[in-house]
């Protein structure tokens, strides 16, 4: 017998959800699956090269009856519901909706007119279809959260006479993304905050680090943040600093949805730390089914949001923290892979994109430095199907 398991509706992502609903759907075969140590780290594909296959791990194996299977592109709520409802005398039957297994349950209970008794359909989600990347994430994420909370440092401060003395910074190594690769690209503070944690600046390469573009002035390739200082945080807990030579600020205009501030560092981040690999946002959500399966439906689909307050919400029930305040803006939006966190976007602001590089390319010139050098690196998600 399959255990069930219930998720309450989760948080988050309407806007992308919004988006996604205009995008054309697309099904197919679940791709093969390439077995590897999980323990290696993904490939790592510059953006200019044409991707590699993604490598994933070996798919838990799952044994349920053959499910039907809905014509995504072309159900409707009605036909759901109609697919939802058992017939008179069924007990249970399994039905899909792209990536999505959900068992049917009957269950008897009285009218509240008549006091007649009249048979409901509970709908349960039960699993992912192997192969998908929704059942990657969640397999993973699983294996993450015994003995695990939100709180990303254990010891976040500023000292007295911050900023002219660094912070006092320790990891939280019972947290979600402990030990995840792209996790020490998360600066814990910076001198261009308001309250700490706001405005967060995140890595994506090692001369290059990311927050909001909207309340952060005019349009434009400038030096106003020059001599601001950086701090980010080894695995060992070791702090290490960084100045901002100059930066670009892109907000929205009528016809052009951009809205980031890039920072070019006075040197480079050393090896311990680790920027953030990167996946185009709308493509991913297609992948892990949101515009079929939107946001706030009851089914698990982690995704990682960091917040000013040093936690990080997971979208899951039991490791959800507030994330949409005041000053959240720019937070990283985060894929947990097995093993390595990627950047999506920020919180209601740009994702990745070629605009996003030419921008970095363009203040690394700009410093006389090699824009080939510090390439935004970006995971390859191709294998897996979208919906």
């Amino acid at each position: 017998m399959m255990r069930t398991f219930v998720f309450w509706p989760m948080l988050g992502f309407s806007a992308v959800a919004m988006v996604l609903a205009g995008c054309s759907s697309q099904s197919g075969p679940a791709p093969v699956v390439h077995v590897a140590d999980p323990a290696q780290p993904l490939p790592i594909v510059p953006s200019e090269v044409a991707p590699k296959t993604f490598v994933q791990p070996a798919p838990v194996p799952v044994q349920a009856p053959e499910p039907k299977r809905l014509a995504v592109s072309q159900s409707t709520n009605q036909d759901l519901d109609q697919a939802w409802r058992l017939p008179d005398g069924a007990e249970e039957k399994w039905i899909t909706n792209g990536p999505a297994v959900f068992s049917l349950q009957i269950s008897e209970r009285a009218q509240q007119s008549a006091g007649l008794p009249t048979r409901a359909t509970n709908r349960v989600f039960q699993h992912w279809l192997p192969g998908t990347l929704n059942q990657i994430i969640w397999t993973n994420f699983v294996t993450l959260t015994n003995g695990r909370g939100t709180a990303i440092w254990a010891l976040r401060q500023r000292s007295p006479s911050w900023p002219a003395t660094p912070p006092s910074v320790r990891w939280n190594r019972k947290g979600l993304m402990w030990g995840m690769k792209g996790l020490t690209a998360l600066s814990p503070s910076w001198e261009g905050e308001g309250n700490s944690g706001q405005i967060p600046i995140t890595a994506l390469t090692r001369r290059h680090g990311y927050t909001r573009g909207h309340s952060m002035g005019a349009d434009g390739f400038r030096t106003n943040l020059r001599g601001k200082k950086v701090w980010f945080l080894t695995a060992e807990d070791r702090l290490e600093q960084v100045e901002i030579v100059r930066e670009v600020v892109r907000t929205p205009k009528q016809g052009i949805q951009q809205d980031y501030t890039l920072v070019l560092f006075n040197r480079d981040l050393p090896d311990g730390i680790d920027p953030l690999r990167v996946a185009a946002e709308v493509d991913t959500y297609k992948r892990i089914a949101v515009r079929i399966i939107p946001f706030g439906t009851a089914v698990p689909r982690p995704v990682f949001m960091t917040e000013q307050g040093g936690h990080v919400s997971a979208s899951v029930p039991g490791f959800t923290v507030p994330t949409g305040k005041g000053g959240d803006s720019g937070s990283p939006n985060l894929l947990p892979l097995p093993g390595e966190l990627v950047f999506l976007a920020g919180r209601a602001t740009s994702g990745p994109s070629p605009e996003m590089q030419a921008d970095m390319d363009e203040l690394c010139r700009l410093e006389k430095l090699s824009p080939e050098k510090y390439q935004m690196q970006w995971v390859d998600l191709s294998a897996f199907p979208q919906y």
